[in-house]
């Protein structure tokens, strides 16, 4: 009898033990989880009150991979993925993030992110997602632009597919493009052009030139006349420098424009896309 109570016993503890340390895993988990936000800055008012609220709610599955935030702005921008990158720079600093402004000055949608968001969608997603929301923002459909523009950017994330009619037009482009270039190679090719086989070029021809020199002379056929030109010896000798060369660097943390930035080549401080509208 005692036996049976003390494996019951022993088993009670177990499963207690066990389940006081899934829930310390989970709370430490949920610790380390980063606390990301959603932000909504309309500055000319775009948005209702109610498509504001909606937004929020529409923006929030996002968050799952960095803060998220909309912005409106008629701020004229002569680089508008620039100015997006500082909007983001400054409300959320280095942390993962992305936004997608309007701006009404230069008729230009941007989406622009960095961090864990921008491992998903990088500038050709950005431009494809800009692409795809931009009749919403020319029928001055606002909150469905926005909409739409977050829940593609969820869609990449979570690796589903979105449509990018204008990524299979620039292929259909180029392959046009290098079909031409491969036919014009073929057109004055002399192995395939029959009106090139017929050209005869002039031979090369080697001579016994006055003086030490023992060599190869190219000659070049002008008319009746005949030129000859004597190749020229080139002597190149090593040299040494001193001194230390300069190097580039600057900081993503202090730079203005990250287009210019020499550390992170114009694209570590997160990629970017954009269209009008």
């Amino acid at each position: 009898m005692k036996t049976k109570l003390f494996k019951a016993l022993f088993c009670v503890s177990i499963i207690c033990v066990l389940l006081l340390s899934s829930f310390i895993i989970a709370g430490a988990e949920e610790e380390a989880k980063p606390d990301y936000e959603v932000v909504i800055i309309d500055e000319l008012d775009l948005l209702t009150e109610a498509e504001e609220a909606q937004l929020l709610t529409d923006m929030e599955p996002l968050t799952a991979y960095g803060n998220i935030a909309f912005v409106t702005t008629d701020e004229y921008a002569s680089d508008e993925i620039d100015q997006a990158r500082l909007i983001r720079k400054e409300l959320f600093g280095f942390e993962s993030g992305g936004v997608f402004v309007i701006n009404m000055n230069i008729r230009k949608l941007t989406i622009q992110c960095y961090g864990k968001i921008n491992e998903s969608v990088n500038d050709s997603y950005a431009r494809s997602i800009t692409d795809n929301v931009s009749s919403y923002a020319t029928s001055k459909d606002y909150y469905t632009c926005a909409k739409t523009a977050f829940s593609q950017m969820l869609d990449v994330c979570e690796n589903r597919q979105i449509s990018e009619p204008m990524k299979i037009t620039g292929y259909a482009v180029i392959a046009v493009m290098l079909g031409l270039i491969i036919a014009l190679g073929i057109a004055f090719s002399k192995r395939h052009n029959p009106m090139q086989r017929d050209i005869v070029f002039p031979p090369r021809r080697k001579f016994k030139a006055q003086g030490a020199f023992d060599g190869d002379i190219w000659v070049n056929y002008v008319g009746t006349t005949t030129k000859v030109r004597t190749p020229v010896h080139v002597s190149v000798g090593t040299s040494s420098s001193s001194g230390s060369s300069s190097s580039r660097s600057s900081s993503c943390s202090s730079c203005s424009s990250c287009s210019s930035c020499s550390s992170c080549g114009g694209g570590g401080c997160g990629s970017g896309g954009s269209s009008s509208f």
